[in-house]
Formats: structure tokens, C-alpha cells, sequence
């Protein structure tokens, strides 16, 4: 019996050219640019790491979340979605998953609401990710629950529920990452009987880089990457190729 494949994917670094979230271009309403990872912004988180509790990832948000609350300010979905337009996709990804035979579904860190209002989210059963909050006027006032790397376990178990699966059942099942904040998911996905795949750009110039490559080598280690290869997604690309099995 053919079981129904499933890409499930990470979204900045995956399917993008960057690991630098784009959705934070609003900050522009504050004084830095968003557009890219820059020493002002790098400061200011840094500033306030030294004055908040939590982790990496909790004062990472943290520090935008409070920017809006602190200044009693919203956003619209249009200003949220200004970001869409520095988005650089990895070559061929728009035109493999209009074409894909497989369900696609991404599981990413980054804000639910941005990703489910990409003109590319259409080609997605469905996405998940950090959430926001809302005010009495359906304005963003805020960051809600945040997609740490347990919780996107707990997303990939929901899409194998929406798949008529057991919780571990990833059989036919690939995760694809860059490696930043995907070890938890990828190991899951392997460990359950799906394909972990680890991708990675052809420059070298994004300031995670090193990063991502030492956690490669940590998973490679553990042989919980099955393949290994440049982000491309063109037709016949080896990406390509073992997405389509």
C-alpha cells in the first residue's frame, strides 16, 4: 500500500535565501530596519536580554512584543505584510510546490499570521508558527504563544492526527530544516520513521552559516540526517529529486 507522502518544511533558511525573518520589517514604526539582521537591532536585543529573563528565543520576541506594548501601539496586516516583498525564495520553490504531488506543510518559529498570508501560502495544506495577539479592533497588539522547537513536535503530530496517522507515524514523512532551531523536529521525524533533510545555501555569506554547519555535523553524528544538499528547488535538482521520492 502507497502511503500518502508528506513534506513538512521550515520557513526562513529553507525555502528562504536567509535566515533573517522578514516579518519584522514593522519596526520601521521604531527607528531600526527590519528589512535585515544589522548592529542596531543586534544592540537593542542584546540590551535587553541584560534586563529580561527567559531564553534565546523568549527574549527574542520578547523584545518586539514589548516594543508594541510599551509604546501602546498596533499593527495592521498591512504593515505586518510589507515584509513579504524582501522575501528572496530559494530558486525553483514556486514553481515545485504548485507542482507538488506531495501534502507541503510548514512548521516554522517565525509568525503564523505573516506566513498564512504570503501569496505562496496557497500551496500549503497548512502552516504553523508563533502566534499574535489582537486587539478589540483585530489589530496586532502583541506576541502570543511561541513555536519553540518542542512545539513544532506537537505541530508535526497534529498534521499526522490531520492525516488519519498516529502521533508517530512519519512514515513517508520529510522534514526539511537548515538546522537552526529544526534538531527537535528533525530527530522526531527520523527517529519515527521519516526522512530528515538538511539543506543548506550555496553562498556561505549568511551570518549563520557556521552555526547551522556545526549543528549539521552534531546530527550527522547522531545519523539523523538521511540527506544533505543545497536548497534548490529546481526541477531535477538532487533537492528536488528526493522530494519527489
Amino acid at each position: 500500500m502507497n502511503i500518502e507522502p508528506i513534506n513538512i518544511f521550515d520557513f526562513d533558511g529553507t525555502l528562504t535565501t536567509e535566515t533573517w525573518p522578514k516579518f519584522w520589517v514593522w519596526v520601521k514604526k521604531f527607528g531600526y530596519n527590519g528589512e535585515k539582521r544589522n548592529d542596531d537591532l543586534e544592540k537593542a536585543l542584546a540590551g535587553y536580554r541584560k534586563t529580561h529573563e527567559g531564553n534565546s528565543l523568549e527574549t527574542f520576541f520578547g523584545f518586539f512584543n514589548d516594543l508594541l506594548a510599551n509604546n501602546n501601539q498596533t499593527l495592521t496586516y498591512e504593515e505586518l505584510m510589507e515584509g513579504e516583498k524582501y522575501i528572496k525564495y530559494n530558486s525553483g520553490l514556486k514553481d515545485f510546490v504548485k507542482k507538488s504531488f506531495a501534502k507541503n506543510y510548514i512548521v516554522s518559529g517565525g509568525l503564523a499570521e505573516f506566513l498564512k498570508n504570503l501569496k505562496l501560502a496557497k500551496y500549503f495544506e497548512d502552516i504553523y508558527g508563533t502566534s499574535v495577539q489582537h486587539d478589540k479592533n483585530g489589530l496586532i497588539s502583541g506576541i502570543g504563544e511561541i513555536m519553540t522547537d518542542d512545539k513544532k513536535i506537537l505541530a508535526i503530530q497534529d498534521i499526522l492526527k490531520n492525516n488519519n496517522r498516529k502521533g508517530n507515524d512519519c512514515c513517508n514523512v520529510y522534514y526539511i530544516g537548515d538546522g537552526y532551531s529544526d534538531v527537535a523536529a528533525m530527530r522526531f521525524v527520523h527517529s519515527n520513521g521519516g526522512k530528515a533533510v538538511f539543506v543548506y545555501q550555496s553562498s556561505q555569506d549568511d551570518e549563520f552559516y557556521d552555526y547551522n554547519n556545526k549543528i549539521y555535523q552534531t546530527l550527522n553524528m547522531d545519523k539523523i540526517v538521511d540527506f544533505c544538499c543545497v536548497a534548490d528547488y529546481r526541477n531535477g535538482s538532487i533537492l528536488s529529486n528526493i522530494l519527489k521520492r
